[in-house]
């Protein structure tokens, strides 16, 4: 029972969840803070964060609302792009 989220209980935002994750991450390594330097450490540590939460808050969002992740495929640029450029394009008729 105490792996279940409480239904109540609001999700996260994203800059929370990175916050939280990089103050982890932070403890963790805290040798490599020293040999690094603080602002290098930081930067890096922002940078993992990212990565580490990419598309995980969108799931976990979508998820808590409907009970299942989104799974909505988007339309590739080049796809668009191709579209565009054919409805643009002068139609030529046969004489």
């Amino acid at each position: 029972m105490a792996t279940k989220k409480s239904a109540g209980k609001p999700a996260k935002s994203k800059k929370e969840l990175k916050k939280e994750l990089a103050g982890k991450i932070e403890s963790a390594l805290s040798e490599l803070k020293n040999t690094l330097g603080e602002k290098e450490f930081q930067h890096r540590l922002k940078k993992a964060a990212k990565v580490l939460l990419h598309g995980l808050h969108r799931k976990e969002i979508s998820s808590s609302n409907n009970g299942t992740p989104d799974n909505s495929k988007k339309t590739s640029p080049k796809k668009i792009k191709a579209v565009k450029k054919a409805k643009s394009a002068p139609k030529e008729t046969a004489v």
